[in-house]
Parts: structure tokens; C-alpha cells; sequence
């Protein structure tokens, strides 16, 4: 799973640098930028998530709803480029990688959601895999 997303990850990457290329990504207006930007969250709290977990912390946990941490990263992230925020999301991605290595039990808990719902290192790698999925048949119509 963790090369997976990696593979998908790179390659959801390369169309945001594409779209950049090709003038479609424009500052001030929501689109694929911001898509990037709420990924790479998700980028970040996964890892952490791991990395707190593989070093017998506790799981990353979040107070706001899915769609609110979601805003509140495209704010964090104003004024970055999409080759800034891309290159954040790759570090992100090694962290991962090494963390869920360092995971003995792939069902432990790395991520509660502000509802109380628990995603395990699995569930956390498929819902990121689904969303970088998504993310490139959006930005592919493009």
C-alpha cells in the first residue's frame, strides 16, 4: 500500500505541475491548487500520525470535521506554489513511508477522526490511495 500511494502520489503531482505549466492554475481562485493543498494535509497528518504511533505515541487526532481541517490547510498554505506544496507533499510522503515501516500491526490505530472514528495504518494508506485517485481523474479533465 505504501508504494502504491507513493506512485500515485507522484503521479497526482506531475498534473498539478502540468496544470501550472499550462496556466490553469490561478491564484485566488479555488481549483486545483486548493485540491493540492488539502492533500497535502492529509500528506501531513498521516505521517505524523505514523511516526507518533511507530514511536509508541499516541494516534494524530483532530477536533474539526474532515471538510473544516480541509479549509483550514488551503488558508495555511496561501501564498505557496504549487511546486512548494508538491515538494512538501514528497517529504511527506518518505516520512510515511519510513514510519509505516517501523508500524509492527498494520490495524493500529494512527488517525481519529473529530467524530471519534479511528482509521488503522491500512485504512489511513486506502483513504489517502482514494483520494490521490480521485484527485487525478479531476485534475486529468482538466
Amino acid at each position: 500500500l505504501v508504494k502504491t500511494l507513493g506512485q500515485t502520489t507522484e503521479t497526482g503531482l506531475s498534473h498539478f505541475r502540468r496544470l501550472v505549466a499550462e496556466s490553469k492554475i490561478r491564484p485566488g481562485h479555488f481549483g486545483p491548487r486548493e485540491l493540492l493543498c488539502k492533500l497535502l494535509w492529509w500528506h501531513q497528518a498521516a505521517a505524523e500520525g505514523m511516526e507518533s504511533v511507530a514511536t509508541g505515541g499516541k494516534p494524530y487526532s483532530v477536533y474539526a470535521s474532515d471538510d473544516e481541517m480541509e479549509a483550514r490547510a488551503v488558508g495555511r498554505q496561501a501564498g505557496k506554489t504549487v511546486e512548494q506544496l508538491a515538494v512538501a507533499v514528497e517529504g511527506y510522503q518518505q516520512r510515511l513511508t519510513k514510519a509505516a515501516s517501523q508500524i509492527s500491526d498494520p490495524n493500529a490505530t494512527v488517525f481519529v477522526h473529530e467524530d471519534g472514528r479511528e482509521d488503522s495504518v491500512v485504512q489511513r494508506l486506502e483513504a489517502m490511495e482514494q483520494r490521490w485517485q480521485a484527485a487525478i481523474e479531476e485534475v486529468q479533465a482538466l
